[in-house]
């Protein structure tokens, strides 16, 4: 992992913990064990760059890793089942998950940044289209692909946050059961 990446690794774990106002760049530089200049000549626009940069890698290696498993199922269902079941562990046992970093941040950046906020418009636009263009790879048809992906997003990106916050899987356990409704 080069010092780029690992700032990026350590920025992200910490903004999970502690949101953007919460994370001191000292804690960060101590995590990472480098000096201030090798923070700023990564990134020159500080603390601002660096959200925008830790959300886009974030999400591309959510991303990835979710294209890679929804590859291995056979049906629409079974694979947002398969995430539905995912992040329930992740709820029962407090790892650290992308989704709530990226949900947590963009609900924070309407009043942090309009360039932090335009960051998290755009994944999530992104994140949006590829459930639509997952769907279609599923044999949903274009024209519902939109529709149904935003629901089946809300369904399980809305109870996650809510598991979150009760710290029980209950609500991913009934979004679960709803996707074979929607899908």
């Amino acid at each position: 992992m080069d010092k780029k990446e690992l700032i990026l690794w350590e920025a992200e774990k910490l903004f999970a913990e502690k949101g953007y106002y919460g994370l001191g760049l000292s804690e960060l530089l101590a995590r990472c064990g480098i000096p201030k200049g090798s923070f700023y000549y990564y990134f020159p626009d500080g603390k601002i760059q660096l959200i925008q940069e830790v959300l886009e890698y974030s999400y591309q290696r959510m991303r990835g890793s979710i294209a890679r498993w929804m590859e291995e199922e056979a049906s629409a269902v079974s694979a947002f089942s398969r995430m539905a079941e995912r992040l329930t562990g992740g709820v029962l046992e407090k790892r650290h998950m992308s989704s709530m970093l990226l949900s947590m941040i963009a609900i924070e950046s309407v009043y942090l940044d309009e360039r932090v906020n335009a960051t998290c418009r755009r994944i999530y636009c992104d994140w949006q289209c590829f459930y639509a263009q997952q769907l279609q790879r599923f044999g949903v048809p274009e024209q519902e692909s939109e529709r149904k992906a935003q629901a089946v997003f809300a369904l399980i990106h809305g109870s996650l946050i809510s598991s979150w916050i009760k710290q029980d899987p209950h609500d991913l356990q009934l979004a679960k059961e709803s996707l074979k409704d929607i899908l």
